[in-house]
């Protein structure tokens, strides 16, 4: 009687412990995604705005998907690759 009370009391204990674990884990996880899609979209949005400000003072830089996609996933990196191809005389 007393034997299975222990195990009993030692299965919900280690199942506390895993459950902790993995709840912990997801918490990890969460916090690391949420900081890294944010970070993510402030870039982008630095690229497509630093995109604008090249059009109003006049860098002619072409409005096509594969620029308007390079640039809002790799904002100011995709811009800058974008400039040095069209510098280059790569038309896309």
């Amino acid at each position: 009687m007393v034997m299975d009370a222990l195990v009993g009391a030692l299965a919900i204990i280690i199942f506390a412990v895993a459950a902790f674990a993995v709840l912990s884990f997801l918490y990890s996880l969460i916090k690391h995604a949420t900081k890294f899609g944010l970070a993510v979209v402030a870039n982008s949005l630095v690229g497509l705005l630093a995109l604008a400000l090249l059009k109003i003072i006049g860098v002619e830089v072409p409005i096509t998907a594969p620029v308007i996609i390079s640039i809002a996933l790799f904002g100011l990196g995709g811009l800058g690759t974008i400039l040095v191809l069209l510098f280059f005389g790569v038309h896309l």
